[in-house]
């Protein structure tokens, strides 16, 4: 189904449809056949042991368990060994009651459950009768001594408290140890070495995985790095990060990014809430240099404007038993951006009509119908002169989203909860430039690309008590992602009416409208976005047994997943065309180096493409869509062992399969060696062969050195299998064109890669050269789709002379996994008011994902100095050939270190520590092949987040009243702060190549300079690298480039410096409402964050050394992303 570019809500619906009945379909059979489990659980637990005066355990005793919130109660008795447990317990506040024969009652109040945390109880039973109650509250904090997990919670409290740039829960992700990179949208960063997409993202335990780039669907980034959708923070009960798991942790490498959301209660609960941030409070970019603004520019701060405002409520329908919570939020922004570039004015237009005159050519009817209709009117009153656009065209983006929620309790056996989040919006932005990907920018308003989203996620949960030592927990899910890029303006029909006929196998449709990629040398390119986007959808079901007996806690489980995905990425599919001024008579130099005959080189440029005369193009033809399906499946048991009252041991396996993407339509293709391209589900069973050995075994252990109970030692060991998502199989856009499964030149949906190049003789000129590269109207520019499937015109005379780039799968291809290790010491203070834990963590990455050039070209032994392709003999069709393999590694060492509190004196904090380093080989997952494909460990070196230091901290501090003065205005006030300092990113911009032959940092202050030619940070000395000496080296590449003495990532860049300050001051409107005025400080003291990781600063020889653009920026979220500049976020929150 060809899906028209106004569609895609409908298209979602279609899909939705058709998926959930797979989806259902499947859930049935599931269900008849075995009883299954989730891979982490999203509630929480409490385990204990009942004690009497002598310590002697106490077996058959009744406990019960209340939530505070609700009244829904659940009994259990202890076994012989005298432990009961509660699993899967939705979060909140418990009430535990222990009664037993001869013994006085004990309850314990408060007792916090957190998700993925095991809250440990001892209960001692003193000697007398049942009637008699002992009422204690629980502490705060207390040390997990039956589980071996790292966790990271952000209770409720927190996360209202803390200040959140742009209110993103991703971001808290950078909170916990471990974490490298950037805090932005979607948490792109490591945890504990694995790779930006190794984190498995849930929402009450549900898929919440974009399975396209596996990074969460729900709060991903749109065209920038702001959040496309977002999850309410009035709906979040729970924010928690798990790392180091047991056995029920699985999918993914990383760990574990949940959150869990609030439920209505007895009670009807609620908040109303306003936040906004402007310009008029905070400080512009330091880049903002009115100095070097053109005359009649503004020189005021550029304009910013962020709003957020929603409401949660919830409350009973029947009371103690059926309950519903909702929750809305909209965000809209407003973000000026500003820049000098260069356009092709009438002026200028002018200019190199002179030159076509001056030499009798006559101007192309096609570039004169694509200059007339594809630059905005904007640029006719340019003068005729380089930089003579300043952009003030703003980034915009808004969001719907809501929660609704409902639990009900059948009885005390039975409880079913059910939940829908649905977000909705756009965003407007420039693409951002990625060398990696092949993208560029413009400053043009008609060619910021346009990003509509739609995102849904849905769950069913069902918790059973089957007796009381049994307990079952069913979930059902559904996670919903689609999202479209485009042109913002793209309603040009450049084939009707330019006459520019691009291929034959080039629909003339409205989705196929708008602009051809142009890039004049000189000047702003046009046609940035080309038709792209994706409808990806993944249906779950989970079941988790637990069973207590002795000193035994069993668990046993599994899960079932089918993602369904429709991608459309129709790379360059408008065409790519490039004028450089070397095709004109005016070009007085060569071809390839060529001399404009003006001074202004700008005028050439422009003269070629008005003639028509184009340096280079390409295209990609044919139908890149492709529907695939991916089957996923594991199963996992675990026993925690508890061999003392002081020793703990945690056992389990757990088995993981993940299938190969495939369909029914028999248009996935890829190349074979020795077969050639071979068709899935057509001769090839699928594009690698199944994994059924992927068995994890997990060991942990906890250990109490003394009875007190105040301190733990902790180990654990693990192998973690990590699903790979899907655009390394579809759409890689490495830089030779192999770009994947979906462009190879066979099946019945076969696309062709075309380039065209344009070299006239030394003094000729494509006005008389024959073979000169012209467009013509009406004339169509690129050839119909080939058919090259055996990659030799001997064999398939469809091939023709053309040379194709292949793409391939490895068929033995693994799942990639890490070996996980832990042992830390963890220490409470205070009767568990602070918690102190420190230890080492480590991992090794094993089978990684990487790309390679199978095909790349080596040395001719018969002919000194030429390069040949391996396969030309058996493929001469075929130029580039990538393969995924799974071959890459990494390592990585950490020292960690964590100090939490929890209402001690008002405050609750958590304050973290990480000394690490991370090595690999390729850390990107996409856009990237090794600088030799046949040498990938001399590769090996520095992570692209390879942080060295990061300290983060979270501190949220409820101020004691005052006896002195109106208590209206000394109580209520409460000062929280986030904090986050670490060193900088490794730069790999040119990959290894280069030669450093001088100190990179001689002579380089690292001081910030703003003057009228350069604003910007000198990072390093571009004098310090060279080109290696082809003549003294062995090339390695078909250019002749050659291992250099720096090694890959090197050079780190800048480091992070971010103080954020929220100050709240409440007042009590009734007994029930409460009104919060807030003012949030973001970058409190303005720290000048430079951008840092791969592209931040030009490295290498002709490279500037440079850094000019902040974290924020370069990250897409320029001005409202963690560590930009100085602002104020001003809100008022009622609360009920």
């Amino acid at each position: 189904m060809a899906i028209g570019w106004n569609e895609p809500a409908i298209w979602g619906r279609v899909l939705r449809r058709r998926i959930m009945r797979r989806v259902l379909g499947s859930i049935f059979v599931l269900t008849l056949l075995v009883a299954a489990g989730y891979s982490q659980t999203f509630r929480g637990a409490i385990n204990g042991t009942v004690n009497d005066p002598s310590g002697a355990m106490v077996s058959g005793a009744n406990v019960k368990a209340t939530n505070i919130a609700t009244s829904v109660t659940l009994t259990t008795t202890t076994t012989s060994d005298g432990q009961f447990s509660f699993q899967d317990l939705p979060l909140g506040s418990y009430r535990i009651a222990v009664s037993a024969g001869g013994f006085n009652a004990a309850t314990v109040e408060n007792v916090p459950v957190t998700a993925g945390s095991v809250y440990t109880l001892p209960v001692k039973l003193k000697v007398g009768t049942s009637t008699t109650s002992v009422e204690v509250s629980a502490e705060a904090l207390t040390l997990d001594t039956t589980t071996v997990q790292q966790n990271n919670v952000i209770p409720t409290e927190q996360v209202q408290n803390l200040p959140m740039n742009g209110r993103d829960f991703t971001q808290f992700t950078a909170t916990t140890p471990g974490y490298a990179g950037y805090s932005g949208a979607q948490a792109f960063g490591s945890l504990n070495g694995t790779r930006a997409n190794q984190m498995n993202w849930q929402i009450d335990g549900v898929d919440n995985n974009d399975f396209w780039h596996n990074l969460a669907a729900v709060n991903q980034g749109g065209v920038s790095g702001i959040a496309g959708t977002l999850m309410p923070l009035d709906a979040i009960d729970e924010f928690g990060a798990q790392t180091q798991s047991n056995a029920e942790a699985g999918r993914n490498a990383g760990g574990v990014i949940n959150v869990v959301l609030k439920s209505g209660s007895n009670q009807i609960h609620g908040s109303v809430y306003y936040f906004n941030r402007n310009t008029a409070l905070g400080k512009p970019t330091a880049f903002f240099n009115p100095s070097t603004l053109p005359p009649g520019a503004p020189t005021n701060k550029p304009p910013l404007r962020n709003e957020n405002y929603g409401f949660s409520l919830g409350g009973p329908i029947i009371k103690d038993k059926t309950f519903w919570f909702l929750s809305f939020e909209k965000q809209k922004y407003t973000i000026a951006l500003s820049g000098l570039n260069t356009e092709p004015s009438p002026a200028y237009q002018n200019l190199a009509l002179s030159l076509l005159q001056a030499d009798g050519i006559p101007e192309s009817p096609i570039s004169q119908a694509l200059m007339a209709n594809l630059w905005p009117s904007l640029i006719n009153q340019l003068p005729a002169q380089p930089s003579n656009y300043f952009a003030t065209s703003p980034s915009t983006g808004y969001s719907y989203n809501g929660v609704i929620k409902l639990d009900h309790n059948f009885n005390d056996k039975n409880h079913l909860s059910a939940r829908w989040f649905g977000g909705q919006g756009s965003q407007t932005a420039p693409t951002g430039g990625s060398a990696a990907l092949a993208t560029a920018s413009s400053n043009l308003p008609f060619y910021f690309e346009k990003a509509p989203i739609h995102v849904f996620n849905y769950a069913v949960t069902l918790n059973s008590v089957l007796s009381n030592r049994m307990t079952n927990q069913l979930l059902v899910g559904v996670n919903y992602f689609n999202q479209v890029f485009r042109d913002a303006v793209a309603s040009y029909d450049t084939h009707t009416n330019a006459q520019l006929f691009l291929s034959p196998d080039t629909p003339v449709t409205p989705k196929f409208f708008g602009s051809p990629n142009l890039r004049i040398t000189g000047f702003e390119q046009v046609g940035l976005t080309p038709p792209e986007g994706r409808n990806d959808i993944t249906g779950m079901i989970a079941d988790v047994v637990s069973y207590n007996t002795g000193k035994h806690q069993l668990r046993f489980g599994g899960e079932y997943r089918q993602a369904h995905l429709n991608e459309f990425y129709f790379f360059h599919s408008l065409g790519k065309f490039i004028f450089s001024g070397a095709q004109g008579p005016w070009n007085i130099g060569t071809a390839t180096s060529p001399v404009c005959a003006v001074a202004d080189s700008n005028v050439c440029s422009l003269a070629d493409f008005l003639a028509g005369f184009v340096d280079n193009s390409a295209i990609n033809v044919g139908n890149a869509e492709r529907k695939i399906v991916v089957n996923a499946l594991d199963f996992f048991g675990s026993d925690s062992w508890q061999v003392t009252p002081r020793l703990n041991i945690n056992l389990g396996l757990r088995w993981d399969y993940f299938g190969p993407l495939h369909n029914g339509s028999k248009d996935i293709a890829i190349f074979v060696p020795g077969r050639g391209i071979q068709i899935q589900g057509a001769g090839l069973d699928g594009i690698f062969h199944k994994n059924l050995k992927n068995f994890s075994p997990r060991l942990g252990f906890a250990y109490q050195p003394t009875s007190r109970g105040d301190l733990v030692v902790r180990g654990g060991f693990g192998i973690y299998f990590d699903q790979v998502n899907v655009n390394p199989f579809m759409d890689v856009r490495p830089p030779n064109n192999a770009d994947g499964v979906q462009d190879n030149p066979a099946g019945p949906h076969p696309v062709s890669i075309y380039t065209q190049t344009s070299l006239p003789a030394v003094g000729q000129s494509c006005a008389t050269f024959p073979t000169c590269y012209t467009w013509q109207p009406n004339q169509y520019t690129f050839a119909p789709v080939q058919l090259c499937p055996s990659g030799n015109v001997a064999i398939d005379p469809t091939c023709g002379n053309s040379v194709f780039a292949a793409y391939s799968v490895n068929q033995n291809f693994h799942t990639a996994y890490f070996y996980n290790y832990n042992l830390n010491v963890e220490k409470s203070f205070g009767n568990g008011m602070a918690v102190w834990q420190v230890g080492y963590v480590g991992s090794e990455g094993r089978r990684l994902t990487v790309l390679r050039d199978i095909n790349q070209k080596v040395p001719d032994p018969a002919v000194p100095g030429n390069f040949i392709y391996p396969f030309f003999g058996q493929y001469p069709n075929f130029g580039a050939i990538n393969q995924l393999n799974s071959i890459g590694t990494s390592n990585y060492n950490a020292l960690q270190t964590t100090l939490r509190t929890r209402a001690w004196h008002g405050v609750s904090s958590q304050f973290g520590y990480t000394w690490a380093h991370n090595l690999d080989e390729i850390t990107a997952y996409r856009g990237v092949i090794p600088f030799d494909s046949y040498n990938l460990k001399a590769d090996y070196g520095n992570s692209d987040f390879d942080q060295r230091h990061t300290f983060t901290g979270t501190l949220s501090w409820d101020i004691p009243g005052s006896t002195r003065g109106p208590k209206a205005l000394t109580h209520g006030w409460n000062v929280s702060t986030a904090l986050a300092f670490h060193g900088g990113q490794p730069d790999d911009q040119v990959r290894p190549g280069v030669d450093l032959i001088g100190d990179p940092f001689g002579g380089v202050s690292h001081s910030f300079v703003k003057s009228a030619t350069f604003t910007g940070v000198q990072w390093i000395n571009p004098t310090a690298f060279a080109t290696p000496d082809t003549a003294t080296c062995a090339p390695v590449t078909s250019d002749g480039r050659c291992y250099g003495t720096l090694r890959r990532n090197q050079i780190h860049g800048p480091g992070y410096k971010d103080v954020d300050l929220g100050i709240s001051k409440s007042f009590l409107i009734t007994e029930r409402f409460k009104a919060q005025f807030k003012a949030e400080m973001f970058n409190l003291f303005n720290n000048i964050n430079l951008s840092s990781g791969p592209g931040a600063f030009g490295l290498g020889p002709g490279g500037s050394g440079q850094v000019t653009d902040t974290i924020g920026d370069f990250n897409g979220a320029p001005g409202i992303g963690p560590g930009e500049a100085f602002s104020t976020v001003l809100s008022l929150r009622i609360t009920f």
